[in-house]
């Protein structure tokens, strides 16, 4: 009798989280969203550098999800138009979904090693806006989505103070390969 007890009071503790956990979605489900993305691009864009200093590029993307799809692994590198060898930027960011705060975040790190740590929003119309703070200069956003053509387009934005914004990162790739 007491083995019966012990299984029953075992079990009316476990089923109600079995349930839970069949309701609540997976990291992997929070990323779909994102995975518009996913696959390998190439196409053209443009960044300020700094003021009034505007530089075209060529651009690749590699996007694959990872650990099982509850990640996203984001490569770009940026060069000369006139010079593939002459990079312009290169990055790698990882997008995830942060259970705790319900957010996607997103941490993007440059060749030099430094990194920003931002939040990702999945909009209403399918796009996805990220952006961040720069200590005593500003703030940056950006805003990735697929246009009528099935492109990757990507704008990028400055503003001093947060209320007024300036266009400083552009691009538009098409997909070459897809990862599936």
């Amino acid at each position: 009798m007491k083995t019966l007890y012990t299984l029953l009071l075992t079990a009316g503790t476990l089923l109600p989280a079995v349930g839970r956990a069949q309701t609540t979605p997976t990291a992997a489900e929070r990323i779909k969203p994102l995975l518009f993305l996913e696959g390998q691009w190439k196409g053209r864009g443009w960044i300020m550098l700094g003021p009034g200093q505007r530089s075209e590029f060529n651009q690749t993307e590699k996007v694959e999800q990872k650990l099982g799809g509850s990640i996203i692994a984001i490569e770009g590198r940026g060069t000369d138009p006139n010079d593939d060898k002459r990079v312009i930027h290169h990055a790698f960011a990882t997008m995830a979904y942060d259970a705790p705060s319900g957010t996607h975040r997103m941490r993007a790190y440059k060749a030099d090693g430094s990194y920003i740590d931002a939040l990702a929003t999945v909009n209403p119309n399918g796009s996805v806006s990220w952006g961040f703070d720069m200590p005593k200069a500003g703030k940056v956003r950006f805003t990735m989505e697929l246009n009528s053509k099935g492109q990757w387009h990507e704008t990028g934005e400055f503003s001093p103070d947060g209320t007024k914004w300036f266009p400083n990162f552009e691009m538009t790739l098409d997909k070459v390969k897809s990862e599936k």
